[in-house]
């Protein structure tokens, strides 16, 4: 049974929701219902009384709740311990990135962090779901993730200090050969997309920044899905269909020409990337890497 697990089945016994659980625990509803399912299928039982309101653990759970709580208490002391040893003999920090932005800004701020504060870096790449439960559960000192103006925030409680690292744009692409057969597709009112997925976090940008504008015009063909986006690029490639990627992924691939730029038919969005750190880190490095951040930004 995972750490995180525990936590989740405590997030719903103390909120008595499983949405003001998963805001707790700073996932989308659909993230945490997923998580949820998962807990009960490992345990092999239901663990929740749906039908009640407030929700509650079952009869056969509840006397358990105690030591759920104990538990959770002692595995993170364990875990704190053996982190600040690690630190300690080793000086590394370690850093949650979107898939996304570990190969865009990530490579360059760590190699800052390395130049400036003698540090090794250990990367997680993960989805932005996944970066936050990482940072709430003290796994990782620091997140990299996009954030949309759209966006509702998630420091309900001032848990976070945050800094825009940058800007990118998630752009649409095409094999640079098939341009002209996308072209008419797009005239014929289809749109064949290499697509994220309608439950992850890219996939919900694009569908509420992107897809609700075309669909008034045009019939949304997902001829492929994946949560990656280093997965749709290749797929773009080989002429798969559009993709929407950071714009500083495919730069290289659109000077070259192997790509082609769609903006002129289609729409783009703005994502922010951000750094955020626990305000009540305890880390050893939290001011100095701290200070990286704000001079990445300063001379980027």
């Amino acid at each position: 049974m995972r750490l995180e697990w525990l936590e989740d089945i405590l997030a719903v016994i103390e909120t008595g929701s499983f949405i003001e659980a998963a805001k707790r625990r700073f996932l989308s509803q659909p993230a945490f219902s997923r998580r949820i399912r998962m807990i009960e299928a490992h345990v092999g039982a239901e663990l929740f009384d749906r039908s009640k309101k407030p929700v509650q653990l079952k009869s056969g759970v509840s006397t358990h709740q105690a030591s759920i709580r104990e538990l959770v208490a002692r595995l993170h002391e364990l875990k704190a311990d053996l982190k600040k040893q690690d630190q300690d003999g080793e000086n590394q920090i370690i850093i949650a990135s979107q898939h996304a932005i570990t190969t865009s800004v990530a490579p360059s701020l760590i190699k800052n962090i390395s130049a400036k504060n003698n540090l090794s870096t250990l990367l997680k790449s993960a989805n932005r779901d996944e970066c936050y439960a990482l940072l709430m559960t003290k796994q990782v000192d620091l997140i990299l993730i996009h954030h949309s103006n759209a966006d509702e925030s998630l420091d309900h409680q001032g848990f976070f200090q945050e800094y825009e690292l940058s800007k990118e744009r998630l752009i649409p692409v095409c094999l640079g050969s098939e341009h002209n057969a996308i072209k008419s597709h797009i005239i014929e009112g289809r749109l064949p997309v290499i697509a994220y997925p309608s439950d992850s976090y890219l996939g919900q940008v694009i569908e509420r920044e992107v897809f609700f504008q075309l669909r008034a015009q045009l019939t949304i063909d997902r001829v492929a899905e994946t949560s990656l986006t280093l997965a749709i690029l290749p797929m773009t490639v080989a002429g798969v269909g559009v993709g929407w990627l950071p714009d500083s992924l495919v730069a290289a691939d659109l000077a070259s020409g192997l790509l082609t730029d769609l903006r002129d038919a289609l729409p783009d969005c703005e994502l922010s990337v951000m750094a955020i750190q626990l305000r009540d880190s305890e880390s050893i490095f939290k001011s100095e890497v701290w200070e990286t951040v704000a001079a990445y930004i300063d001379h980027r």
